[in-house]
């Protein structure tokens, strides 16, 4: 594995695809999962046909079906089942961006071109794994979709918070991320005076750290520090693998990551 930042790598896939993934959810016993680059799956097709970009993802990884949602910036997180399927390969649940299962061979999947992708994934006593992947934009992370998944897998699957390990994966950086009073205004009113510190000042102009905002929001559920994982790569400054919204306005691409439980 290529060392792309932190415990994140690149591998390439025997299709030829290089993706990236997380060392610590690689190593988790049934668990696979991907997060695909513009040398692979092609990026347009992921944002213009999700359905087909989303079932190729999940299938690399031996994945079917797969879920994924549209993704509306809000603190909605919605179950996948298999009841859902109607024979599909890859099916669309509604408006959410968080999706979490404990269904094995059926994945679920957010894409992105800036927004934090968080996945995640535990096991409780019993031996039942459970999944999930969180869209946290800078309004899903105000609406604390990540704390929102984690709860979900707790109350529904039995999972213990302190043995869940998660993957924030490659976005806008703090490096790159300027945002307006807007957004800094948003975030106290939700977060409350902790926000100050996520906005960090250089040369009179404001960054977002979307990648400490969501830390601090998994450890705030019951995460613990070592189990949280950022790929640390942003995607304003490696444009080359990731699409990027911010550099490529409407015509910009996006990249998938999809987590799913094997047998």
């Amino acid at each position: 594995m290529t060392q792309a930042g932190g415990t994140f790598g690149l591998v390439e896939l025997p299709g030829g695809w290089t993706v990236g993934r997380f060392a610590a959810l690689e190593a988790m016993p049934k668990v696979v999962h991907l997060v695909t680059t513009r040398r692979g799956l092609d990026v347009d097709q992921v944002r213009l046909h999700p359905d087909a970009a989303t079932r190729q993802a999940g299938q690399a990884i031996g994945l079917a079906p797969t879920a994924w949602v549209h993704q509306v910036h809000g603190p909605t997180c919605l179950v996948a089942r298999r009841d859902e399927l109607a024979g599909r390969e890859a099916f669309c649940l509604g408006q959410a961006d968080a999706i979490v299962t404990d269904q094995p061979l059926l994945g679920v999947s957010c894409r992105s071109a800036d927004c934090p992708l968080v996945l995640a994934a535990g096991s409780n006593p019993d031996g039942r794994t459970a999944v999930g992947v969180a869209h946290a934009s800078w309004r899903g992370t105000v609406a604390c979709i990540a704390e929102v998944m984690v709860r979900e897998m707790v109350d529904r699957f039995g999972l213990a918070p302190a043995g869940i390990v998660a993957g924030i994966c490659p976005s806008a950086g703090p490096c790159c991320y300027e945002v307006q009073d807007d957004v800094f205004q948003a975030a106290r009113e939700s977060l409350g005076p902790s926000a100050e510190r996520l906005f960090p000042r250089r040369d009179g102009r404001m960054f977002m750290d979307l990648w400490r905002a969501n830390r601090e929001q998994l450890r705030a559920c019951g995460l613990n520090d070592g189990n949280i994982h950022t790929a640390g790569l942003c995607t304003l400054c490696r444009n080359d693998l990731f699409p990027s919204h911010r550099k490529e306005a409407q015509q910009a691409g996006r990249f998938l990551a999809v987590i799913g439980i094997v047998p």
